[in-house]
């Protein structure tokens, strides 16, 4: 853990000197310096402060830290178009294309930053709810509905609002299960007993699961186990459940390993190729959307997170379906298998979407 922390300080510096040097102004330093040390006086104000102070110097942070992914791309788009530019005019002798000054193409980079943030942190604030329907000769039950939510991260930042949005959702559709894929917990819960109670409040009449994501063991899986817990969620670590008209199984992250904290089958295939009654309808929770191919065929549907959908659109469409099985939406894997990956109620970094809004699903399934 030790190793990521530095090498994001280290990648952290790199971009704050970039923007630096693009500014060259030193009434920036401040700024900057402030900036850079957020993350820090972040993780120390969540742990060691009260959670009003906390969240303003999270909320600091990390729409900090969002401006400045903005900023560094759309200077160096800026220093792009000048290399090609200057080399149109080595080779042609002329200017064919415009060349904006330093001053107007920083305050065009600032205003283009600004304006991208504030959408981006409005995208977080609208989610999506995705109903869908599936069809199986494996119930008894004339129709199970299934509310999925995933990647809340409540800690510094996230926190009621989250809740609400979640909180909303229940009560418009009254789901028979309520499931959990993970990263439901990523800071300091000491003080934020009223985040659990508000959770457990949504008593659905079937049951409540949950699996733990990687970030519950970066922030210490102890107190995330005993916050889902206290959420009313039964968790499960590498464990199948039968429920009666169907099997729960699920799976920690595979990220319990860098910690030595696994519990149980962290594999699909290792934890159902011996479970009883798979003649049921079985329900597969695992955190990342990374798949055993072995396993096709021995579970009905898989819900998942992790992915954000990729947070900013390109990065979900051209990067994060080379890395899991989807970067969000539903998936037919096949000999019957489907998947589901969620983009999140939440966010891990900085709260800010590009075309990837949050969302909830709604799942109901249905007797052939």
């Amino acid at each position: 853990m030790r190793w990521f922390i530095f090498a994001f300080l280290g990648i952290y510096f790199l971009m704050n000197l970039y923007v630096f040097l693009k500014l060259r102004h030193p009434a920036f330093i401040p700024v900057i310096l402030m900036g850079y040390f957020s993350p820090l006086l972040m993780r120390y104000a969540d742990t060691n402060l009260s959670p009003t102070i906390s969240y303003f110097v999270g909320l600091f942070a990390l729409l900090y830290m969002g401006f400045l992914v903005y900023f560094i791309l759309l200077f160096l788009l800026f220093d792009i178009y000048t290399l090609f530019v200057k080399f149109l005019h080595r080779v042609f002798g002329v200017n064919p294309l415009p060349r904006p000054s330093k001053k107007a193409t920083l305050i065009l980079v600032f205003i283009l930053s600004l304006s991208l943030s504030a959408y981006s942190y409005y995208e977080t604030l609208n989610l999506r709810v995705y109903h869908f329907r599936l069809e199986t000769e494996k119930l008894p039950l004339e129709r199970i509905r299934i509310m999925h939510i995933s990647d809340v991260h409540l800690g510094p930042v996230m926190g009621m609002d989250k809740i609400e949005l979640i909180r909303k959702v229940y009560n418009a559709y009254k789901p028979d299960i309520l499931v959990s894929t993970g990263d439901l917990v990523d800071g300091n819960m000491k003080r934020k007993d009223g985040l659990a109670v508000a959770l457990a409040e949504m008593d659905p009449p079937m049951g409540k699961f949950a699996v733990l994501g990687n970030h519950e063991y970066y922030r210490g899986v102890d107190q995330a186990v005993e916050f889902t817990k206290s959420a009313g969620f039964k968790l499960l670590r590498g464990e199948v459940i039968d429920l009666g008209f169907m099997l729960v199984a699920g799976v920690d992250d595979d990220d319990c390993r860098l910690f030595n904290a696994c519990i149980g089958p962290i594999d699909e295939y290792e934890l159902l190729k011996d479970a009883p009654n798979r003649d049921k309808f079985v329900l597969l929770l695992k955190h990342k959307p990374r798949l055993d191919k072995r396993a096709v065929g021995m579970f009905d549907l898989m819900l998942s997170g992790h992915t954000h959908g990729g947070v900013y659109y390109p990065v979900g469409k051209f990067i994060i379906p080379k890395l899991f099985e989807a970067n969000a939406g539903w998936v037919d894997l096949g000999k019957g298998s489907y998947l589901f990956v969620s983009r999140g109620v939440g966010t891990g970094g900085p709260p800010m979407r590009l075309l990837a809004p949050p969302d909830v699903a709604i799942i109901d399934i249905v007797k052939k």
